[in-house]
C-alpha cells in the first residue's frame, strides 16, 4: 500500500506561500506555482512567484533599508542581540523545522532531525556567526617610509545589499550559511530559495519576520529561475550568494559583471575518492563512499565523493563491502525510522540521472548493481536504486558530469601518481577524500589535489572552517571568517598628521 504525506502537512498546518517584503506579509497577486513531495508527488501547497516585479519591491525595501535605516550602522552589542533572539526561536521550532525539510526534499526525517541539515545546526550556524558581530575589525598599518606623516588603518564595512540564492537539498542550513553572515555584517538581505523547498525556508523567515530587525533588513521571495535571475542580475543587489548548478552560476558571473557585485559561488562537484591499499579499512572506506551516494541524500549532495578512485589490490575487496553497504538501503515513507535515503528532488532530475545510467551502460561500463526503479508502493514517488559502475575510465560521461544521484564510479589505478592525476582531471574541484593510514602520504595527497577541500579518512563540514571550490566549482568560501570577509568591503582611511 502506498504512503501519504498529507496527513503530516496537514497537522503541521502547512497554508499557501506568502512572501516577505519592507516588514510586511505581503498576499501576492501575481502567478503561483504548487510545490510537491519528491517522495509521494503530492502537492504540499502553493507559493508566489515573484518575478521582476516582486524582486524589484524587495530589493527596494533592502536598499532603503541599508541606505537609511539603522542596521548597518547599529552597534555591535545591540545587532548581536537582535540575532540571538532569532537563534533562541530557531532552536525552539527545530522539530517542526526538520519535518518542513522532509516534506521539501524528502531527507529521511531522523537525518532531517539530527545531522548537520537539521533545524538545531542551522540554529547553531546563526550562532556562529553572531559571534563575530564584535570582532569584525580592521587593521593599523606601520608607517611605510619617512617621507610624510600619513598614517594608515583599515575598517571593514558591510557590502550592501546581498542578494541569497539557496539549494534544495540542505534548506535549512544553507539560510543560515548565507543570512547569518550576511546579517551579522550589516548587510541586508533578499533570500530566495529553491523553487522545490520553501516550507522550511518561509517557517524560518516567520522567524525573522517576528524578530525585532528594522524593516527592509530582511526580505524573502519566491519563484523559480525568472525570480532568481532577477535577483542575481538586479542593479540594486551589491552582493550575491549563490548555491547551485555550475551551469546557473555562470550566467550569474556574467550578469553581474554589468554592476561588479561581489559574488560567492558554491557550484557543483564531482569529487573523487582516492582508496589506497594503505587505508586503515578498505571496508570502512567502501562502506563511506557508497553509502554517501545512497543513503541520506542519496547522493544529492556536491561535495559527494561520486568517483571512487581504488587501487587494483584492493578493488575486489573494495567492491564487495559496496555491494553488501547497498543492502541495507531502505526506500519508503521519510517519516519512518527505517527509511535511510532520499528520493530524487524532482521528476525531471529522476529521468535525468536514468539517462546517466545508460549512458555508462552504452560507454561500455560494467554495471555491478542497481540503476533501475523500484515499483509498488514507491511507484509515485522519485525513487532510483543505487547504481555502482565498475571499471569506469575517466573520459566517460559518468564520470565527467555531476550526477547529483545515487551513482558511483568506480576507476581502478595502480601507483599514487596515477590517482593525483585522474583525481584532478576534472573541471570541477570542490571536495575530494583520500583513504590511507600512511599519514605522510596522506597530506603529500592532499596537497596535490586540486581541490577546495580534502578529507583524510572521512569527509564532513562545520560553520567555522571554510568550505568552497576551485575551478568550476565555484568562487569563494563559506563558513569561519572567510564568510565575513565575503559580506564586507575594506575601506583604507589615511591620515596626514603634519596638517
Amino acid at each position: 500500500m502506498s504512503f501519504s504525506l498529507l496527513d503530516v502537512r496537514d497537522r503541521l498546518g502547512v497554508q499557501p506561500g506568502r512572501m516577505f517584503i519592507g516588514g510586511r506579509w505581503v498576499d501576492w497577486d501575481g502567478p503561483r506555482f504548487d510545490q510537491v513531495s519528491p517522495a509521494t508527488n503530492e502537492v504540499m501547497t502553493s507559493f508566489a512567484e515573484a518575478g521582476r516585479r516582486g524582486v524589484d519591491m524587495a530589493v527596494a525595501a533592502a536598499r532603503r533599508a541599508f541606505d537609511e535605516g539603522p542596521w548597518p550602522r547599529m552597534a555591535a552589542q545591540d545587532r548581536k542581540r537582535m540575532l540571538q533572539r532569532i537563534i533562541e526561536r530557531i532552536y525552539d521550532a527545530e522539530e517542526e523545522l526538520a519535518q518542513l525539510q522532509t516534506l521539501d526534499n524528502g531527507i529521511p526525517y531522523h537525518f532531517s532531525r539530527n545531522s548537520r541539515l537539521s533545524g538545531k545546526a542551522c540554529a547553531d550556524i546563526f550562532d556562529h556567526y553572531a559571534g563575530w558581530i564584535d570582532k569584525i575589525t580592521g587593521e593599523t598599518y606601520p608607517q611605510f617610509s619617512d617621507a610624510s606623516n600619513f598614517h594608515y588603518m583599515s575598517f571593514r564595512e558591510p557590502v550592501g545589499v546581498a542578494g541569497l540564492i539557496t539549494a534544495w537539498n540542505a534548506p535549512l542550513a544553507m539560510f543560515a550559511m548565507k543570512a547569518g553572515p550576511a546579517l551579522a555584517c550589516g548587510c541586508t538581505v533578499v533570500l530566495k530559495p529553491s523553487e522545490n523547498t520553501n516550507l522550511a525556508a518561509t517557517r524560518l523567515a516567520q522567524i525573522l519576520a517576528e524578530s525585532d530587525l528594522p524593516e527592509g533588513v530582511f526580505n524573502f521571495v519566491t519563484g523559480a529561475g525568472e525570480t532568481g535571475a532577477a535577483l542575481a542580475g538586479h542593479p540594486g543587489v551589491d552582493k550575491v550568494s549563490f548555491t547551485g548548478s555550475a551551469a546557473v552560476g555562470e550566467r550569474i558571473a556574467n550578469a553581474s559583471g554589468l554592476n561588479m557585485k561581489r559574488l560567492s559561488l558554491e557550484l557543483g562537484g564531482k569529487s573523487a575518492g582516492i582508496v589506497f591499499p594503505q587505508a586503515r579499512s578498505v571496508a570502512g572506506a567502501a562502506t563511506a563512499l557508497m553509502g554517501l551516494c545512497s543513503t541520506f541524500l542519496s547522493g544529492q549532495v556536491c561535495s559527494t565523493s561520486s568517483r571512487a578512485l581504488v587501487h587494483v589490490s584492493v578493488l575486489d575487496e573494495f567492491v564487495h563491502h559496496a555491494t553488501e553497504q547497498v543492502r541495507n538501503v531502505r526506500f519508503g515513507n521519510p517519516f519512518d525510522a527505517a527509511t535511510t535515503s532520499a528520493p530524487m528532488i524532482t521528476r525531471a532530475h529522476l529521468e535525468r540521472v536514468l539517462g546517466f545510467v545508460e549512458s555508462g551502460k552504452a560507454e561500455g561500463a560494467p554495471l555491478a548493481f542497481g540503476g533501475d526503479r523500484p515499483g509498488g508502493d514507491l511507484a509515485n514517488g522519485n525513487w532510483v536504486n543505487p547504481a555502482m559502475f565498475v571499471g569506469v575510465t575517466n573520459d566517460m560521461r559518468i564520470a565527467r558530469e555531476e550526477i547529483f544521484g545515487p551513482v558511483l564510479s568506480v576507476i581502478p589505478f595502480e601507483t599514487e601518481e596515477e590517482a593525483i592525476r585522474i583525481a584532478n582531471d576534472s573541471e570541477y574541484g570542490l571536495a575530494g577524500t583520500l583513504w590511507t593510514a600512511d599519514v605522510t602520504q596522506a597530506f603529500r595527497v592532499a596537497r596535490a589535489i586540486r581541490s577546495g577541500s580534502v578529507g583524510i579518512n572521512g569527509y564532513a563540514s562545520i560553520p567555522n572552517a571554510p568550505m568552497g571550490g576551485v575551478k568550476r566549482s565555484g568562487i569563494g568560501r563559506e563558513g569561519g571568517w572567510p564568510a565575513i570577509e565575503a559580506f564586507t568591503e575594506l575601506k583604507t582611511i589615511n591620515f596626514n598628521l603634519d596638517i
